[in-house]
């Protein structure tokens, strides 16, 4: 069977788990803590998920790792067929992926009832065998937590306002989405929908404060997320949307607006050699926030996609791009350079975290 190393309540896990149970893939679920040690020397890097194969083999990064599998078989595959919605199903996972964690982890370390159930979880799943109090391991894990994941990660009291409505703004364009069709792309779950399962099931979905906000302003958000968790991999031949309507349309608006924002200014300070950047999303700046080479390589992922799209399919694509932050994904000249996995053996390569040693400092 396979190994899965991560937490129950883990933003990536949680994507990857209804992946592999959407493809009836068995796995077992393991503390990370308790292997730690192999996991660095295997993947490469102890964030959650990592995956070990039953052959030996270890894995890392749930879009990867998704990827990996839905070249494995020739089932109808979760990625759209036509390479225009395909494009757009990856761009939405990545904004997912990478723009809604900091509301995800906002919502749930900035607010006492949240903070108070994540860090007993947490406490009880990850440091079971640290002969501490329970009291002190859940106010160390939401020290580190608060302290590193949210406020240096950008959310102070001028921005965190726009934090949280940016992450209503999802809520808001996923239930226009799916007050016209089940899933984001159509009939049956693309790539996109398990890109937007990270912050919605585990997170936006179970925390007490945003669960609430989900039930009462997004309440087919909060059956899809249900819906997922329990998809039937029966739905393969459900049918896709041909083209980009209007709710689609709306949704990469915001998408151009906030996570490409952030995509050029963090891949401009890494150009740089900046540690820190500071951006300007939607009239809110925020300060000082933790350069990634994850994301400069999320980037690159990104134009190399939109390189392999045929003119046509460019074309269509562009027509809902019409924001001007929109041009970093063609513009001929790259920002910046990752120099992250240049072999392309991902998901078997040495991972890296997302923020340095893992917490923006």
């Amino acid at each position: 069977m396979i190994r899965m190393y991560g937490s129950r309540i883990s933003y990536y896990a949680g994507k990857l788990e209804t992946y592999l149970r959407y493809r009836g893939i068995d796995y077992e679920l393991l503390s990370m803590v308790d292997h730690a040690r192999e996991i660095r020397e295997r993947a490469g890097a102890l964030q959650s998920p990592v995956l070990r194969l039953e052959d030996g083999r270890w894995m890392s990064d749930s879009t990867p790792i998704i990827a990996w599998f839905e070249a494995q078989h020739d089932r109808p595959s979760i990625y759209p067929a036509d390479p225009a919605m395909q494009f757009v199903a990856l761009l939405l996972e990545d904004y997912a992926d990478e723009w809604l964690w900091r509301p995800a982890m906002h919502y749930r370390w900035s607010f006492l009832q949240d903070r108070q159930h994540a860090s007993g979880v947490l406490a009880d799943e990850l440091l079971s065998a640290v002969r501490q109090p329970r009291f002190l391991k859940r106010w160390a894990l939401t020290r580190r937590q608060l302290g590193g994941f949210v406020r240096r990660d950008g959310v102070t009291a001028t921005t965190r306002g726009h934090v949280e409505r940016t992450a209503m703004a999802a809520f808001d364009h996923l239930e226009a989405i799916l007050l016209e069709r089940p899933f984001l792309l159509g009939d049956r779950p693309t790539i996109a929908d398990f890109g937007f399962v990270g912050p919605m099931l585990r997170h936006f979905g179970q925390d007490p404060t945003p669960a609430e906000l989900m039930r009462q302003r997004a309440p087919r958000v909060y059956t899809w997320v249900a819906r997922m968790w329990q998809a039937d991999p029966g739905n393969d031949a459900g049918e896709l949307v041909p083209a980009i309507d209007p709710p689609l349309s709306a949704l990469l608006h915001e998408v151009c607006e906030t996570h490409l924002v952030q995509l050029r200014e963090n891949s401009r300070a890494h150009a740089q050699g900046r540690s820190h950047f500071a951006q300007e999303v939607q009239g809110c700046r925020y300060q000082g926030l933790p350069v990634s080479r994850y994301r400069v390589w999320c980037l690159e992922e990104l134009r190399r996609h939109w390189r392999e799209l045929d003119e046509s399919a460019q074309a269509s694509v562009r027509a809902h791009l019409t924001e001007p932050h929109a041009t970093l994904l063609w513009q001929p000249e790259p920002i910046a350079e990752s120099d992250y996995d240049p072999e392309r053996r991902a998901p078997f390569n040495r991972a890296i975290n997302v923020f340095g040693t893992g917490v923006p400092s």
